[in-house]
């Protein structure tokens, strides 16, 4: 018999954005506006972070005739994409064929007859579903930017303690843009005390996985993204409890 713990599931995250809803709610735009110099830089606009924010980022700037880069760090479509709305959308549809498909008395109101105990389901093949349709969307993600002449340079942007510059972390290069977007998306809020090993004790990014179904899950936060977690575990058999700090 398994069990695990998932944290972070409607907890706060530490995030920045630009001008979008994030999986962890509304934030706010972060925008450093440099100096109104018209020296010679590599592009007119550099942005940290291709999230949904970022990616919207680059498209308008490309539609002012902007030159655009944007600083992936390998991360195309971010949490949404990559962790969050995207794959959780995904195992919601799957479980919920599962729910369905043994709701006996539901279908025989319909004239439908199925024995529930026959209903099964591969689990990684859920969890393949969930991070294929993933992939899918972060390569037209990459291809809309790319089609429209932005570059998409793979590593994380880092400001250096000059204006105007950011640096590759990945090759080392320094680039100059006139102003820079920090949209370095959200991580999931671990509670202190909490020792996440990502084998029992989950964040959300780890339990999109669906390494195992166990018997029991508990949940630390109630909002919208446990209930999600909720809906999917118990559809293929969990036993699932909340533990929440606020009213419910």
């Amino acid at each position: 018999m398994r069990s695990l713990v998932i944290v972070g599931a409607c907890l706060p995250a530490l995030a920045w954005s630009f001008g979008v809803n994030s999986r962890f709610g509304a934030v706010r735009p972060t925008h450093l506006q440099m100096s109104e110099n018209s020296g010679e830089f590599d592009f007119d606009v550099a942005i940290i972070g291709c999230g949904v924010g970022g990616h919207g980022c680059a498209l308008h700037a490309r539609g002012q005739s902007l030159k655009t880069a944007v600083f992936a760090g390998g991360d195309v479509g971010g949490t949404c994409v990559n962790r969050g709305c995207v794959p959780s959308k995904a195992l919601l549809a799957a479980s919920g064929r599962v729910r369905d498909m043994k709701d006996a008395a539901h279908l025989s109101a319909m004239g439908i007859s199925v024995n529930p105990d026959d209903v099964t389901y591969d689990r990684a093949g859920i969890a393949a579903h969930a991070k294929n349709l993933a992939n899918k969307i972060k390569g037209n993600l990459e291809n809309s930017l790319v089609s429209l002449g932005v570059d998409v340079i793979e590593g994380r942007g880092i400001l250096t303690d000059q204006p105007h510059q950011i640096k590759d972390s990945v090759t080392g290069k320094i680039y100059t843009a006139k102003n820079i977007v920090l949209a370095p998306g959200s991580v999931p809020f671990v509670p202190p005390g909490v020792q996440v090993d990502e084998k029992t004790v989950f964040t959300s990014d780890g339990a999109l996985k669906l390494e195992f179904v166990p018997e029991w899950v508990a949940i630390i936060g109630s909002g919208y993204i446990g209930l999600e977690f909720s809906d999917v575990y118990t559809a293929l058999g969990s036993e699932v409890t909340f533990i929440e700090a606020l009213p419910m």
